[in-house]
């Protein structure tokens, strides 16, 4: 079992010069065109600073700096932190103490998973509205399933096991972490071990619940050259924008940060297309490889992912549950075990389909 209460081992990252528009190891030249996008960027858009890293295979193969942002620079990631929300709600789903299909008291038919999916607005589940109200519903539902404080559980279970030493914590599921491209790497580096969250969970995050959709739970999904990528933006209104992308797959990983909205805004990345970003594209392409004409830049496969259905080898954790009551859930520093079944939950829970859903009690959901 994965033990969150303690400050897991720091990846390995390999220390490279801080320079400006820092040259790629000869072994990364296809990177080449990424580091020159970035470049073209700071100075097409006259941007203050902006400072990036690639990550591959949990080693950082390169990182680099333009301008008067550093590569260890705080800066605050904004929805970046949408995504380390998602993983604490699927460790609470892996630990058995969460549904992705538990009920929304308040809000008929809505399930944890559409708040996650940004799913919740008209038919739940049927299309994709971004809503920071509806997700930051969030804070309170995994602080309620973990009976810890949200910003305790980013340091206990992210920052501590990722080795984030520079990043500071939010105290909701929307915005406000404060990190560095450095954190970042290691963080995304993180993701693609299991020291975060096991290998099911993760495919249940990244994979949208719907065909057709652009975002999974918690981060922008899409497909390009045959490969998975979940990525996802996050934008400060004049003064800052951030861009993390994960090839899950090729454990290959870009970290963008800027002190301007001008890396985000002027790419238009609320469409769920990371294309649209001309460094978005060049990574993928030096990642993935040109894209097929007939692949599509939004979700296509599904089936194996389905949460009904008997082609569903791995389905939802949809247990009828909700969050189990005070008395009904194991005493703290009780470990529950690691789910290893598709309905993980504590040893007195049903994991029974057919049974009426429990409801999480959400009181700060606001209908929009």
């Amino acid at each position: 079992m994965r033990n969150f209460g303690v400050i897991g081992m720091v990846v390995a990252l390999v220390a490279l010069p801080l320079l400006s528009g820092a040259s790629l190891p000869p072994n990364n030249s296809n990177l080449a065109p990424v580091v020159a996008s970035l470049a073209e960027l700071h100075a097409r858009l006259r941007i203050p600073g902006v400072a990036a890293a690639i990550v591959i295979d949990g080693q950082m193969v390169w990182r680099g700096q333009w301008g008067n942002l550093s590569t260890t620079t705080p800066r605050e990631i904004a929805s970046i932190t949408k995504t380390m929300a998602a993983v604490l709600a699927l460790q609470e789903v892996e630990q058995g103490h969460l549904g992705l299909q538990d009920l929304i008291a308040g809000l008929p038919g809505v399930e944890v998973r559409h708040l996650l999916s940004h799913t919740s607005v008209g038919r739940p589940g049927a299309s994709f509205h971004y809503n920071n109200q509806r997700y930051g519903a969030l804070t309170s539902i995994i602080e309620h399933s973990a009976r810890r404080k949200f910003a305790q559980l980013l340091e206990t279970r992210i920052f501590g096991p990722a080795g984030m030493r520079g990043t500071r914590p939010a105290g909701n599921s929307v915005s406000g972490v404060i990190s560095h491209v450095e954190d970042l790497a290691r963080y995304l580096a993180a993701l693609d071990g299991d020291d975060l969250l096991g290998e099911r969970q993760k495919q249940w995050m990244w994979m949208p619940i719907s065909p057709g959709l652009p975002y999974a739970l918690g981060w922008y999904s899409q497909s390009y050259g045959g490969q998975r990528v979940v990525w996802h933006y996050g934008q400060l209104n004049g003064y800052g924008s951030s861009l993390v992308i994960k090839l899950p797959e090729l454990r290959a990983n870009l970290v963008v940060l800027a002190n301007s909205s001008l890396l985000c805004d002027t790419q238009h990345l609320e469409s769920g297309d990371l294309t649209r970003s001309g460094v978005g594209l060049n990574f993928l392409e030096a990642m993935a490889g040109s894209r097929p004409a007939e692949s599509s830049a939004m979700p296509t496969r599904r089936a194996n992912f389905s949460p009904r259905g008997p082609s569903a080898p791995h389905p939802l954790p949809g247990r009828s549950l909700g969050v189990p009551n005070a008395a009904k859930r194991p005493a703290k520093g009780t470990p529950p075990g690691r789910s290893g079944s598709a309905s993980p939950g504590p040893p007195n829970a049903s994991p029974s389909r057919g049974r009426a859903r429990r409801s999480v009690t959400e009181t700060t959901c606001v209908h929009s």
